[in-house]
């Protein structure tokens, strides 16, 4: 019984393997009726003899592209010519663009004091706001903590969770709760 199983996996692959070349014979295909419209139909086998083209009969065979070899350009248009070593040969834009010399390390942007300042406090420079411009953003610890008006924040109160903000400056509009308690809506682009 132990042994079964491996010889039950050669039988299963086998007949797996003789069900893809079925009526494949010596020509290399197979014919038979379209089941949809009744019409006979040819198949040819993809693996078909070395030497023989898997063409159909009468068909033009496809023109030979000569091969070019490492080292030698490819044969001129007079047989009697000698060969261009490659060397020699005009190349292609493509590989003299890439044979050209790197271009030139360009030296890192110095950083702008404002953000050089912002980094030294820990907090982040970053793009903020519908304009895409920079501005230093500081993370909050009270983000999060319950609050009904400003005087109890670091930054802002948002009214619609009644927490304290987690950020500062809050970018876009924001609903929040000004030290007396009152609600505003509150801009920043």
């Amino acid at each position: 019984m132990v042994g079964l199983f491996p010889k039950l996996t050669v039988i299963l692959g086998a007949l797996a393997l003789s069900a893809c070349v079925a009526g494949g014979g010596d020509s290399g295909k197979a014919t038979g009726p379209n089941p949809v419209t009744g019409a006979t139909i040819e198949v040819t086998s993809l693996d078909a003899p070395v030497g023989k083209p898997a063409t159909k009969p009468g068909a033009k065979p496809a023109p030979v592209t000569p091969v070019e070899k490492p080292g030698v350009a490819a044969p001129p248009a007079d047989p009697d010519a000698p060969l261009t070593p490659l060397a020699d040969a005009p190349k292609p834009a493509a590989v003299a663009e890439a044979e050209a010399p790197a271009a030139a390390v360009v030296p890192p942007v110095e950083k702008p004091a404002a953000q050089l300042l912002c980094e030294k406090r820990g907090n982040s420079w970053m793009q903020a706001g519908k304009s895409g411009s920079y501005a230093c953003v500081k993370r909050l610890s009270d983000g999060g903590k319950r609050c009904t008006s400003a005087k109890q924040c670091q930054g802002d109160c948002l009214a619609r969770s009644n927490t304290c903000a987690p950020i500062s400056p809050l970018f876009g509009c924001n609903d929040i709760l000004q030290d007396n308690g009152g609600q505003v809506t509150l801009c920043l682009d």
